[in-house]
């Protein structure tokens, strides 16, 4: 059978070329973006106030950036002056008025504070891991501890401590308690009638009204922050009550 020929004319298989001699660029070959020229991609990355790149980064280079960075922080910090580091400053001390003072006449006026402070206790002496009503509650259990612990064992009377003790009890069906109670309110009223009565201290600011009568504490303010249903509630009643009086003094003209 006859074969094929190749097709080795220029009109078909070649690519034509221009006037120049250039081969000609055919548009649909190649469908990709243009992309930047090396003066753009040459451009310094953007970098944050840190002075990292910013936007994605691997993690070996962020390292390496930030290494760079302390090192050159630490590089300037070092070449910097005295005066703006404060490198190998003298303590400033100042009084209560803000005064610059020398180290000596600091050290006297804390002195002063000290002996001040002490002077204002003197027959108090703190102690370590506790107050004074510890240490009191302390050496109760001690004598308490002392005195069970010189007891005999075996017991057949009880002791006067003891008979205190079940004195002081209080039992719900005791018949005599009531008694007692009388005899305790009695005592208090008297006691408390022969010693004068300590002054309350008293708001400074009118109290307002409300349906309870009830004044309010020595640290108010003066303010009411509430939602104003209590003077609703009076003026309601104010109103229904001289609604009443008008009817009746109405009635009372009519007869």
């Amino acid at each position: 059978p006859p074969q094929r020929r190749e097709k080795d004319d220029t009109a078909g298989g070649a690519k034509a070329a221009d006037s120049t001699g250039r081969a000609r660029h055919d548009s649909d070959s190649d469908l990709s973006p243009p992309r930047k020229g090396g003066a753009e991609a040459a451009e310094e990355p953007e970098k944050m106030s840190s002075g990292l790149r910013a936007g994605l980064v691997r993690g070996s280079d962020l390292k390496d950036e930030a290494a760079q960075v302390r090192e050159q922080r630490r590089a300037a910090l070092m070449t910097a002056s005295d005066e703006q580091t404060g490198r190998n400053a003298t303590t400033v001390y100042r009084n209560r008025e803000g005064v610059r003072i020398d180290r000596d006449e600091w050290v006297q006026q804390q002195q002063k504070k000290k002996r001040k402070k002490l002077s204002d206790y003197p027959e108090q002496e703190l102690e370590w891991g506790g107050g004074v009503k510890q240490k009191y509650s302390r050496e109760e259990d001690m004598a308490e501890t002392e005195r069970i612990a010189a007891q005999p064992f075996a017991r057949f009377e009880p002791d006067e401590k003891y008979m205190e003790e079940l004195k002081e009890r209080q039992d719900w069906n005791d018949p005599m308690r009531k008694f007692q109670a009388e005899d305790d309110g009695e005592a208090a009223a008297s006691s408390s009638a022969s010693k004068p009565a300590a002054p309350k201290p008293k708001c400074p600011h009118a109290p307002w009204p409300n349906r309870f009568n009830i004044l309010p504490g020595y640290r108010w303010d003066g303010k009411v922050r509430g939602t104003d249903y209590e003077r609703r509630w009076l003026e309601t009643k104010n109103h229904r009550d001289f609604r009443e009086k008008e009817r009746w003094k109405w009635e009372m003209e009519e007869m």
